[in-house]
């Protein structure tokens, strides 16, 4: 189906629901880190909980990394939130936290707010 964004005094909330491709999820991604709001953010939450499927490939998380390496640039500052109970994009949200092309601090929690890193 798609997503949403929901600007914040200093965040913003991407909120994912039903079958999300990978072209949806970069499309987010470039969204809102061409928006001129992107350069005062503090936070981005990228729930996950209303994801009926996920298509998305390593290759891909390593783009969305490329992607934000470039966006730091303007705002070195932020901090990625990501929420979830599926195992495939908890994995696929390692991966991105663990990329050397990452720059920004992630965090993952399961939907009861456990930390898993």
């Amino acid at each position: 189906m798609g997503y949403e964004l929901s600007w914040e005094s200093k965040g913003l909330v991407k909120r994912f629901f039903g079958d999300v491709t990978d072209r949806q999820f970069i499309d987010a991604v470039i969204d809102s880190e061409s928006d001129a709001r992107f350069d005062s953010l503090h936070y981005v939450i990228n729930d996950f909980l209303d994801v009926q499927s996920f298509v998305f490939t390593p290759d891909d998380v390593d783009y969305v990394a490329a992607i934000d390496k470039a966006a730091a640039v303007s705002n070195p500052h932020i901090r990625i939130a990501v929420v979830t109970r599926n195992p495939e994009i908890i994995d696929l949200s390692r991966q991105y936290a663990e990329s050397p092309m990452n720059v920004y601090p992630t965090r993952r929690s399961c939907s009861y707010g456990q930390d898993l890193i």
